[in-house]
């Protein structure tokens, strides 16, 4: 019974033409010097998908998109990447760091299981470092997301304060998918 199940599963994800692995990649970091560092909260974060270089509208199909988790969605000490980022006192052990481009607007999607999301876009300011984390409100309610801005003070620690998102919609050419993400 099981593997006639398996089977109609996998039949069903090719005949449909949707699989997770055609859209499913790894955001890379970049090295040029417009560039802004994100550390992405391991704990606290369903999948997150950034879209660098986001002008008036996010593009779903830019190249420069990604995961900050892998394709199957394990988040484990094994999968961290540190890079010496500044830290406040929220910033967990496990946690992701990224390079991202600065050029245009930065949006960045938490997605949750049931296929909802939320989305915070900002104007990141070249330099900058950047923490990004799941907020729980209640357990009747899913997580909300928060991008928040670390910076020195006069003092010389770390603090930090929110981003201004600009919400920032879809683009019409990514309407034809069918989920949008």
């Amino acid at each position: 019974m099981f593997k006639k199940w398996l089977f109609a599963v996998g039949l069903a994800v090719n005949l449909t033409g949707c699989s997770v692995a055609t859209y499913s990649h790894k955001l890379q970091d970049v090295t040029t010097g417009d560039r802004v560092g994100i550390t992405f909260d391991n704990r606290n974060l369903d999948y997150i998908r950034v879209y660098p270089e986001t002008k008036s509208c996010i593009n779903l199909d830019a190249e420069d998109n990604g995961y900050t988790n892998n394709a199957i969605g394990f988040q484990t000490k094994l999968n961290n990447k540190l890079m010496g980022f500044p830290e406040i006192p929220e910033t967990p052990e496990l946690r992701r760091e990224f390079w991202i481009s600065a050029k245009d607007n930065i949006a960045i999607r938490m997605i949750q299981p049931n296929g909802a999301y939320q989305t915070v876009s900002f104007r990141p300011k070249v330099g900058s470092y950047y923490y990004v984390t799941g907020l729980f409100t209640s357990q009747y309610s899913p997580r909300s997301l928060s991008v928040v801005e670390v910076y020195k003070t006069d003092k010389g620690y770390y603090d930090r304060k929110p981003v201004e998102d600009l919400k920032l919609e879809n683009c019409d050419d990514g309407s034809f998918r069918l989920q949008h993400f």
